[in-house]
């Protein structure tokens, strides 16, 4: 979660707090087809994520994978089961 303030001098800072961390994720970055699928569609997905059930993931998290930050852009919540979500996210600019 990312946390916007200001520093001592009145400098805007953004701080980065964790929900989690080393949480148990399946990764897998999309086939060609699967993306050039979503580009009809103008979905800019790249990766998906499928983890545990947790209440406090939104979109306006972003996960951090070996170094690379992925901003979320839609969860499934696979039919509403409290199991597991997958996260459709792509590579933070």
């Amino acid at each position: 979660q990312v946390t916007h303030g200001k520093n001592p001098e009145g400098f805007p800072i953004d701080t980065i707090t964790a929900l989690a961390s080393g949480v148990w994720a399946y990764f897998r970055q999309f086939s060609g087809k699967e993306f050039y699928a979503a580009a009809v569609v103008q979905a800019t997905e790249e990766v998906l994520f499928i983890i545990g059930y947790r209440v406090n993931i939104t979109t306006a998290n972003f996960i951090r994978f070996r170094g690379v930050d992925y901003d979320i852009t839609r969860i499934d919540t696979f039919e509403g089961h409290k199991a597991d979500l997958t996260l459709y996210c792509k590579k933070k600019a």
